[in-house]
């Protein structure tokens, strides 16, 4: 079996002229060695099998309609099995472009315009966006933060939850930009609240095989039977394998009547299945790539550790351990700056652009979100300017 060891991730690919978003935009003002650390794609290759097996399909030249086909599904089966201790049935399955098409999708089965679908924030920009996109309307219950790390309000979801408006809770798990993989006591907790009001749970799960040790993903629908009788879970390769640019993605729904309405929704709006580079690159993921994973997992836990020795508590920045995902969450509030100028000392004076913790919503400001899926030297860079321009060196 093949090992990537620190040598694969090491090397530093130009991506600069390849129609990258994360290295061709450049927001206006911007230091010109601008170093980004922004939107979450990573800049480490692919697992080299799965390169090899979409140059096969290349070679063919025919990209014709293309079926899943139900040996597909028993990867994932085996996969999440393997992964995640959950065995699911082939049958839950539904293919969907991306992750974000599953979540609208679902939004749609179970809502009406007007109706309420709860999240907590801060979180990944884009729910509110499609929330309010749909005519839903907006319900956000804050986590709290305490000791660097997230936790749920859960006397304040159940006072949101038990509004008769609210029909759906939406889910990031794990959490992005908070870096949670949600414990067992935890999803369970969610779970009865939402059973006791009848509330719809969708969750986002893209980042599910992005886990550090001794942490676990739980999917929603492991839970119990009750969570797999109202839940939605909705994962893909793309974050896990570094394929966001070859999307594919499916929803998982153990109700027979839920699935039935989302599949209704996905005809009406012209959802089909994944196309052959696709669905090529995912088989090799999920058939061969696991060795890959494991290269990358270790590559960057040794990348946030050095976050973490970079930006210790009490700095002036400060980055908190993770649980999950590639994605930092710089607590910046003791430099007493807002949103813009948090973006002007990053962007102008220290040449790095992150996320500003201002669009994740409610609890967001003062933050700054870096995504360290980069080769050690790039994050080291990073991570100068960084102290250079707050006076930590």
């Amino acid at each position: 079996m093949e090992r990537f060891d620190h040598s694969f991730f090491d090397t530093v690919y130009s991506r600069q002229g390849t129609g990258s978003m994360k290295y061709d935009r450049r927001p206006a003002g911007a230091a010109e060695d601008l170093l980004p650390m922004w939107v979450a794609d990573m800049d480490f290759p692919t697992s080299p099998v799965i390169v090899e097996t979409l140059e096969k399909a290349s070679q063919q030249g025919i990209f014709g309609y293309t079926d899943v086909g139900s040996d597909y599904w028993t990867l994932l089966v085996d996969w999440y099995a393997r992964r995640m201790g959950w065995r699911a049935d082939p049958d839950w399955f539904i293919p969907l472009p991306n992750v974000l098409s599953a979540v609208s999708a679902g939004i749609q089965m179970a809502t009406e315009p007007g109706d309420g679908v709860l999240l907590c924030q801060p979180v990944y920009h884009l729910f509110a966006s499609i929330v309010k996109g749909l005519r839903r309307r907006l319900m956000v219950s804050p986590l709290h933060w305490e000791d660097g790390r997230y936790t749920m309000d859960f006397d304040d979801l159940e006072r949101q939850l038990q509004q008769k408006e609210c029909k759906v809770f939406l889910l990031c798990s794990p959490h992005n930009p908070g870096g949670r993989v949600w414990t067992r006591e935890e999803l369970t907790r969610l779970v009865e609240l939402c059973c006791r009001y009848d509330i719809t749970i969708i969750s986002d799960e893209i980042h599910a095989d992005l886990v550090y040790t001794p942490n676990r993903h739980i999917p929603i629908a492991a839970v119990s039977e009750e969570a797999a009788a109202r839940s939605i879970t909705c994962m893909a390769p793309t974050k896990t394998f570094n394929l966001a640019g070859v999307p594919t993605a499916q929803a998982i729904i153990p109700n027979a009547a839920l699935r039935s309405r989302f599949r209704e929704i996905c005809a009406a709006v012209g959802h089909g299945s994944g196309g052959i580079m696709p669905l090529a690159a995912s088989r090799a993921a999920y058939s061969c790539g696991e060795p890959w994973l494991e290269g990358l997992l270790d590559y960057l836990r040794g990348n946030l550790d050095l976050l973490l020795q970079s930006f210790p508590a009490g700095a002036p920045i400060n980055a908190s351990d993770l649980e999950g995902t590639y994605l930092a969450w710089l607590d910046c509030r003791s430099l007493g700056l807002d949103s813009s100028g948090l973006d002007d000392l990053f962007l102008k004076k220290a040449g790095v652009w992150l996320n500003n913790g201002a669009m994740f919503g409610q609890g967001g400001e003062g933050f700054m979100r870096l995504n360290f899926a980069c080769p050690r030297s790039v994050l080291s860079e990073g991570i100068r300017r960084i102290r250079r321009a707050v006076g930590m060196e």
